[in-house]
């Protein structure tokens, strides 16, 4: 079975606004189960004979080992339109195997920069970060957590006609003009480096994607990248771990974002009118901007990060140069009424 059958089945789904698949095996076929918001179930089948085709195709394009059962794994699959992101669940069953994969939704447009439910002064520090002609700008949040869309506002701040621009990944969820995609190996960023780039967009996912960030941001280019983190904190635990120099690391990065995504408070009566494609979501945010005070620190204690008082003294210094944790932004929301 090919790839593209494979893509077809999920972009089906996607299409039709299907929030689960459930692909299990029984007797004499394999059954597609595609389940809808309103209760709606569609079901196809595929002959007996292409199910071992199809487990060892999907496994291979979701990078799964043979015969491996996973709970709620995070992944992501192109499709004609970009990326579709998905949890897959793989539990055995009487007759083989069940896959249950719950399709992630995505918004049905994108999002401006003042639109994302930051505060005005974040806003102001994150226009400032990208109108710097290099550096790196680490954007983080647990799965689903809006680090993407955060991305594609600030991709859509950038100046990206005037820029020559690259995205080294699994594919822009979004298209957007005068992005160059390649995938993310090693040899693709040693392409984009010797050529006259000037933005690179990836998306970091182990140790190397990270350094290759830093060392793309020593070139005089701008650098965005997404992360995986549960806070700023979390970020600056990874940069201060790699093996770079830390002057070359602090010379580079100029601001780490952290997020997470809460329900909009909404009247009842805003409810039972609700139209079906309003926004129903407001990020909070918490921004990590690196000072001079916050370098000298960690120049100065470069020897001292294991010791116990080493991130309680850090973070008061951030605290005093502007850094806001995720838990005041949330004060502040409740406080507007906004949740």
């Amino acid at each position: 079975m090919s790839k593209k059958i494979i893509a077809n089945i999920f972009n089906y789904a996607a299409q039709e606004g299907a929030k689960d698949m459930i692909i299990e095996k029984l007797p004499q076929k394999i059954s597609i189960n595609y389940l809808f918001p309103n209760g709606e179930t569609r079901t196809f089948g595929l002959p007996e004979k292409l199910e071992e085709e199809l487990r060892t195709t999907l496994r291979q394009v979701l990078s799964l080992a043979p015969d491996d059962l996973t709970v709620k794994k995070y992944c992501k699959l192109k499709n004609r339109s970009g990326c579709l992101n998905f949890y897959l669940t793989i539990l055995p069953s009487s007759n083989g195997e069940k896959m249950i994969v719950n399709l992630t939704p995505k918004e049905n447009k994108l999002l401006r920069l003042k639109q994302l439910g930051l505060q005005s002064k974040q806003v102001k520090n994150l226009q400032a970060a990208i109108k710097h002609r290099s550096g790196l700008i680490l954007i983080g949040s647990p799965v689903c957590q809006g680090k993407g869309t955060t991305l594609y506002s600030l991709l859509q701040e950038l100046d990206v006609i005037g820029r020559s621009s690259y995205f080294l990944g699994d594919g822009l969820e979004y298209h957007l003009d005068n992005i160059n995609c390649l995938t993310n190996t090693q040899n693709n960023w040693n392409i984009v480096l010797n050529l006259d780039s000037d933005v690179i967009i990836t998306e970091i996912t182990k140790e190397e994607d990270l350094k290759n960030t830093f060392m793309a941001a020593t070139t005089g280019r701008l650098v965005l990248a997404t992360i995986n983190a549960n806070s700023v904190w979390e970020i600056m635990l990874a940069v201060l771990k790699l093996k770079l120099p830390l002057k070359l690391k602090l010379d580079s990065l100029r601001l780490i974002t952290n997020q997470r995504i809460i329900p909009l408070k909404r009247s009842r009566l805003k409810m039972a009118y609700r139209k079906k494609n309003e926004r129903q979501n407001i990020g909070l945010f918490e921004l990590l901007t690196l000072t001079p005070e916050i370098k000298k620190f960690l120049l100065e204690e470069e020897g001292n990060k294991a010791k116990e008082n080493f991130w309680e003294n850090l973070s008061r210094l951030a605290l005093k140069n502007g850094y806001e944790p995720l838990s005041y932004d949330k004060q502040k929301k409740i406080k507007n009424g906004l949740i």
